[in-house]
């Protein structure tokens, strides 16, 4: 028999979910601990491998990923164990999104060709 009250199960399955920031957390702390080839342009990078294969779950939640490191969003816990071959990737985002290196209009079109390729 469940004794858990509705209320118990919805904190229980909310702790599941993270922000766009908890998330990220979460990715850092899990690509840290291995060692992550360099990527040239994380951007571009991105588009690409959405654009190579936008129907993946994987190029769906990079999509996400890149919409998240600009406007913010929430994720699933699971989904920072998903990325298992994006990681680097992710991980070159984050470090790029962190340091300014790109100006905003650089995300925001590769948003868009995120979108499109992905529709």
């Amino acid at each position: 028999m469940d004794t858990q009250s509705a209320g118990g199960k919805r904190r229980d399955q909310s702790r599941d979910v993270l922000s766009a920031a908890e998330f990220f957390v979460t990715i850092e702390q899990v690509v840290s601990c291995r060692e992550q080839p360099a990527i040239g342009d994380p951007l571009q990078h991105a588009v690409d491998q959405i654009s190579a294969n936008p129907a993946f779950a994987q190029s769906k939640l990079l999509k996400r990923i890149l919409v998240a490191l600009v406007t913010g969003g929430d994720f699933r816990r699971a989904e920072a164990t998903a990325l298992a071959s994006t990681r680097a990737l992710v991980r070159s985002l984050l470090e790029l999104r962190r340091t300014g290196a790109r100006l905003s209009q650089s995300w925001s079109d590769a948003i868009e060709a995120a979108e499109a390729a992905s529709a």
